[in-house]
C-alpha cells in the first residue's frame, strides 16, 4: 500500500488535500501521503495566526513538499476590511515568488486584485463562498476561478449533478473533520458574544459551549439538557467519509479535504495516513477494492467528536449534532516521534512529545507501512546519559527497546502514540 505507486487513479486527478496549521504539520501531512496541503497567510485565513506560516516557514515548506512532488495552497479566505488589501497583496507576492502553487479565495474584491495581478497561480473559491448550485459554479468558472470548493451543505447527489452540468471545472469537498454549525461557516455568534469574527479567523466556538436558561421572573437556572452533562444544542459531529470513496469518485469529485488546521501534527498525519490507504487501495486493480475497517479503526484513535456523514446522504437521516459532549474524544495521546531505528540495538531513539512511562505500550504509525506496530515499555534509557528513567516527558530524547524485530527499518518521523489513562 506504501510507497505510493504510480498508477491511474480510481477517479482520475483525484487529489488528497490536508491541513498544515504549521510547519511541522505540513511536513507531517507531506510525510503521510497528502498530495497537496493547504495553509494560512498570517492572520488573513479563516484560522488565528497561530495556525497559520511565516513568509519564511512557508518558503521552506513550499520547497519541501515540491521536492517530493506535493503541492501548496494558500488560504487568503477571511472577508477583508479596505485597510486588509495591502498586506494580503503583499502576502500574496511574497508566496507567488516562492512558488506556491494556488491561493484560495472567498471574497470577490480579492479574487479580481489577485487576478490582476496575473501571477498565473492556479485560483481556489473557498467554501466561504457558498457555492451551491451549477450556475454558480458556471459563473466562477467563466471568470477565471480554476476550483470550487462547494458549500458544505450538498448532499453527494448534488454533488454529482453540479460535475455532470460543469463537468470542465475541478471540484473539491470535505471529506473529514470539524463542521460549522453556521451556513457555509458564515457565523456572527462569535463576534457578538466575544468580540471575535469568526469571518476574519478568530472563531471562540461559542456553538461547542453548554448553555443555560433562566426564565425573567424566577431567580434559578434551567438547564437545556439531555443528561446530567447539560445541553450542547449547536454542536456538530464531526464529518467522516471514509467509508464512502467510491461514491465520492463516482460522482466526479476532484479534490478530497480534510479539515483540521487548528489540529495536532500527530491528527493531520494519522488521519492523512489513512486516507491515502483507502485511496491507494481504490487505485490499485491487484487489490480488492473493499473497505477495510481498520480505516475506521484508526479514525477511531484520533481526537474527535462522534462522526457522521454531515449532508451528503439527507436520506440517511444521520445525525448530525453531538448532544453528550462539546470536546472531542481523546482515547490516545501523541508521545514523540521516532528519531532512528537503531537495527543492531532492536529498539528506536525517540523525540518524546508528551509522558509516557515504563509499562505502558506504544503504537508507531509509519509513513511507508500501514500495520501498526505495538511494542511494550520495559526499559526507558535517557539518550545523554545512558541512565535507566521510569518515564519520559516533553523533549526528552530516549532510547526504547522493540518487543521484536522488525523486517523493515521504522521511518525517521514516525508518530508514536499511546493509550490515554
Amino acid at each position: 500500500m506504501f510507497p505510493r505507486k504510480g498508477y491511474l487513479r480510481y477517479n482520475p486527478g483525484m487529489e488528497l488535500l490536508a491541513p498544515a496549521g504549521n510547519l511541522e504539520k505540513l511536513k507531517m501531512a507531506v510525510r503521510f501521503g497528502a498530495d497537496a496541503v493547504y495553509c494560512g497567510a498570517g492572520s488573513y485565513s479563516l484560522r488565528v495566526p497561530e495556525a497559520s506560516l511565516t513568509p519564511d516557514e512557508l518558503a521552506e515548506g513550499i520547497a519541501f513538499a515540491h521536492q517530493r512532488g506535493r503541492r501548496v495552497y494558500l488560504a487568503l479566505n477571511i472577508f477583508p476590511f479596505d485597510e486588509d488589501f495591502a498586506g494580503m497583496l503583499a502576502y500574496f507576492k511574497q508566496a507567488v515568488d516562492m512558488g506556491i502553487d494556488a491561493v484560495i479565495v472567498s471574497d470577490p474584491g480579492l479574487f479580481s486584485a489577485v487576478r490582476r495581478h496575473g501571477s498565473g497561480v492556479e485560483i481556489h473559491l473557498s467554501t466561504q463562498a457558498n457555492t451551491t448550485n451549477s450556475e454558480s459554479v458556471r459563473f466562477w468558472k467563466e471568470q477565471g476561478v480554476d476550483r470550487v470548493i462547494l458549500a458544505r451543505e450538498l448532499s453527494l447527489e448534488r454533488v454529482g449533478a453540479i460535475k455532470r452540468n460543469v463537468p470542465e471545472m475541478k471540484l473539491e469537498v470535505f471529506v473529514h473533520g470539524a463542521m460549522c454549525v453556521a451556513f457555509s461557516g458564515r457565523c456572527l455568534l462569535s463576534s457578538v458574544l466575544t468580540g471575535r469574527s469568526a469571518n476574519r479567523g478568530l472563531c471562540t466556538q461559542p456553538c461547542r459551549w453548554e448553555y443555560r436558561l433562566r426564565e425573567v421572573g424566577r431567580k434559578e437556572e434551567l438547564a437545556l439538557f439531555e443528561d446530567d452533562r447539560g445541553a450542547y444544542i449547536l454542536n456538530s459531529r464531526d464529518l467522516c467519509m471514509i467509508e464512502h470513496i467510491p461514491e465520492l469518485a463516482a460522482a466526479g469529485v476532484d479534490g478530497l479535504k480534510i479539515e483540521g488546521r487548528m489540529k495536532t501534527a500527530y491528527y493531520a498525519a494519522a488521519v492523512t495516513r489513512v486516507y491515502r490507504a483507502a485511496l491507494d487501495r481504490y487505485d490499485d486493480p491487484d487489490l480488492k477494492s473493499d473497505f477495510d475497517p481498520r480505516w475506521r479503526e484508526e479514525l477511531e484513535k484520533v481526537p474527535h467528536r462522534p462522526y457522521t456523514t454531515g449532508f451528503y446522504f439527507p436520506e440517511a437521516e444521520t445525525e448530525t449534532e453531538s448532544t453528550v459532549q462539546a470536546g472531542p474524544i481523546r482515547n490516545y495521546d501523541f508521545v514523540g516521534t521516532v528519531d532512528e531505528h537503531l537495527l543492531e540495538e532492536g529498539a528506536i531513539r525517540i523525540m518524546a512529545r508528551n509522558r509516557f512511562k515504563v509499562g505502558d505500550t506504544l503504537e508507531i504509525l509509519d509513513p511507508n507501512q500501514f500495520e501498526v506496530v505495538k511494542t511494550r515499555v520495559d526499559r526507558i534509557t535517557d539518550d545523554r546519559t545512558g541512565r535507566n528513567l521510569e518515564q519520559a516527558h516533553n523533549s526528552y530524547v530516549v532510547r526504547v527497546p522493540l518487543m521484536k524485530k522488525l523486517a523493515y527499518q521504522v521511518s525517521r518521523h514516525a508518530i508514536i502514540r499511546a493509550e490515554s489513562v
